[in-house]
């Protein structure tokens, strides 16, 4: 009987630490959060030449795309102009992934003849994550005239938010926006603006201290605010070259998220229904647990307790 007795009190401990390790972990047991990296593509677009003063003539446009997140290369780049087509591929898949890394720049070219003044917006797409972005750049040809265009796509600006998304109750964002020159000469009076944030920074990036933004060069500039709301906002780059103004611009969306409470008040009527999730199985683990090891000590209790059985005369 005492033999009988350990070995049950064995398997009550074997069962009670199998069974509430197993729901320990469940309850646990958490998932790493992973990053998402959200993928920032640009584009510019100059056309050679700028203007055709004599009349209708031949245009090349030329268009430069660049991947300006780092951490992923973008896949399935695809260049579009409203007003010239077919938009072709020239360079710049260095080894020839077909995938658009950041460390290169990948070239088109559509040549059309032009016989108007003809202003021209370019599309370029690509994707990262299941994530698809997308940015415009648009060039003026004026045809006829001896008067310069008056707006060409010579200036580069993206952004980034920090973080990526708000609890409900909002928070501090900072904007980072970076701002390139993809033309041939330097460009002055370079300004950035934002319609949503109005505090931003002086710039960073002026390596030769000239004021102007060369080639080489990649100027920064931040801006913090306070969101409490889900708001898209766009920044604004203007600068001057050779009398010509350059323009860019990019929009970007910062999502706040939705309350409990708020989200119970907009939909009374409809009760969470569907599968158990991760947590409601962990309890009814926990529940089933404690059941068998009810049963086992009862089992155990009735085995050292119970009612001795009768033991045979000799």
């Amino acid at each position: 009987m005492k033999q009988t007795v350990k070995s049950s009190g064995l398997v009550l401990i074997l069962a009670a630490a199998l069974v509430f390790g197993y729901g320990t972990k469940a309850s646990l047991a958490q998932t790493s959060p992973s990053v998402l990296y959200v993928p920032l593509i640009g584009i510019t677009e100059v056309p050679e030449p700028l203007a055709l003063p004599k009349g209708p003539g031949k245009v090349t446009y030329k268009y430069a795309v660049k991947n300006f997140l780092q951490e992923v290369p973008l896949t399935d780049i695809k260049v579009s102009d409203d007003n010239c087509s077919p938009v072709k591929f020239s360079e710049g898949d260095d080894n020839g992934d077909k995938k658009l890394d950041f460390s290169e720049t990948w070239r088109f070219t559509c040549t059309k003849t032009v016989s108007q003044t003809t202003q021209s917006t370019a599309t370029a797409t690509g994707t990262a994550n299941d994530i698809t972005a997308t940015h415009q750049a648009y060039a003026t040809v004026v045809v006829g005239s001896k008067t310069p265009p008056p707006l060409v796509s010579i200036i580069n600006i993206t952004k980034v938010a920090y973080p990526l998304s708000l609890p409900p109750e909002g928070g501090k964002i900072t904007y980072t926006y970076r701002v390139t020159n993809p033309g041939v000469v330097p460009l002055s009076y370079v300004t950035v603006t934002d319609n949503k944030c109005s505090a931003i920074s002086n710039k960073l990036g002026d390596t030769n201290g000239n004021n102007l933004l060369d080639v080489s060069e990649a100027w920064i500039y931040t801006c913090d605010t306070t969101l409490t709301q889900t708001t898209t906002n766009t920044a604004t780059v203007t600068g001057f070259a050779n009398g010509l103004q350059a323009s860019d611009n990019v929009a970007l969306t910062v999502y706040v998220a939705t309350s409990p409470a708020a989200t119970a008040q907009a939909n009374p009527n409809f009760p969470e229904t569907g599968s158990v999730n991760n947590n409601s199985k962990s309890i009814v683990w926990e529940i089933l647990a404690g059941l068998l090891v009810l049963l086992i000590i009862g089992f155990v209790y009735r085995r050292k307790f119970g009612k001795p059985v009768n033991k045979r005369k000799s």
